[in-house]
């Protein structure tokens, strides 16, 4: 049977980015699609700006800033040809807008001649079409962000829940992270990729019935896998054309992200979240690097009335039969088999 693999990613973020390599390098084998949901933003805004205050024409134009983005990036490491398709943009973001176009949609990384020629995102309809025409559970899902572009295709057309095989997400988290908003505030229970869309979260966790593979906060924030700044991530990692690029996306990033946060936390750290989701899809390294529970979802708020819980699944362990596994944790060997799969990846 044909190996399909579509990853549901989000932008700015450079973990996605990094997420799709680790992909590519993972399962040469696979036929690969990329659905890019955009972030809700407003050009130019100020900090007295709400972050419901958006609207779609800016965030339109930052989703194809950062399709284009992302293929220039991925063209550093030989990988050509990936069609990216429109992912829809999701409907809330914990991040205020002043800080998403300060920094991630400039194109300092990008010639802009190069930029406006491979901005264009391939419709919707036509990856819902292409994932149809897959034989029933051959495709594995692997997600890196708000679960908005799964979400809106089921909608269009339920027929494609039955070509998926296996859901793999950086997702949810159990409570246990000491995690700040912008606004200095603790996040606890809520979780940046559920807060973006609760309306997909609760429709895709409690609607499909195909294995689910959880990711929580919980085991990408691991001082042992996290970096001090960028110059650290870059010294882990071999010296290319591919890593000098992702040196550079990160070198935004924590100076926008990272930086104003860590003399208040020191364990902000550069994490590189969405990659646990390419690494949970491939069995030797989720089951070597990660500890796993079988999983009962219990609720993922999502109503009006519940919109204070909004971006938080409660979930807990269960010896009872399941379609979900959620890890709690690394194994004693994880961040040395984590790191080494992550210099693999960019050699």
């Amino acid at each position: 049977m044909p190996e399909n693999i579509v990853a549901f990613v989000d932008a700015p973020d450079p973990d996605n980015f990094a997420m799709l390599v680790a992909l590519v390098k993972q399962n040469p084998q696979a036929s690969i699609h990329v659905a890019l949901t955009g972030r809700p933003v407003k050009f130019g805004a100020s900090k007295d700006h709400a972050n419901w205050e958006w609207d779609l024409q800016s965030s339109r134009m930052a989703q194809e800033a950062s399709a284009a983005r992302m293929k220039n990036f991925l063209r550093y490491f030989g990988i050509k040809g990936v069609s990216i398709y429109d992912g829809g943009i999701a409907p809330r973001t914990l991040v205020p807008h002043w800080i998403h176009f300060a920094e991630y949609y400039k194109f300092l990384d990008v010639d802009p001649l190069q930029a406006i020629r491979h901005s264009e995102l391939e419709p919707q309809e036509e990856l819902a079409k292409l994932m149809l025409a897959m034989e029933p559970g051959s495709c594995k899902v692997a997600v890196g962000g708000p679960l908005t572009g799964l979400h809106q295709l089921i909608v269009r057309c339920p027929d494609i829940c039955s070509r998926i095989a296996e859901v793999h997400a950086m997702f949810a988290t159990w409570g246990q992270v000491t995690l700040m908003q912008m606004d200095d505030k603790p996040r606890g229970a809520v979780q940046f990729n559920a807060a973006c869309d609760p309306q997909a979260s609760h429709a895709i966790l409690l609607g499909l019935d195909c294995p689910i593979y959880l990711m929580p906060t919980e085991v990408t924030r691991v001082k042992a896998i996290g970096f001090q700044n960028a110059q650290a991530l870059r010294e882990a990692l071999p010296d290319n054309a591919g890593t000098r690029a992702l040196y550079h996306l990160y070198a935004l990033w924590y100076d926008a992200a990272v930086k104003p946060r860590q003399a208040k936390n020191p364990d902000e750290l550069i994490y590189i979240h969405d990659i646990v989701s390419a690494f949970s899809l491939k069995p030797e390294l989720r089951k070597s690097i990660y500890k796993l529970t079988p999983t009962q979802i219990t609720g993922v708020p999502h109503l009006p009335r519940e919109s204070a819980d909004w971006g938080k699944v409660f979930m807990k362990p269960t010896t009872e039969a399941t379609n979900c596994f959620a890890a709690t944790g690394l194994s004693e060997d994880g961040p040395a088999l984590y790191l080494k799969a992550l210099k693999e990846i960019f050699s």
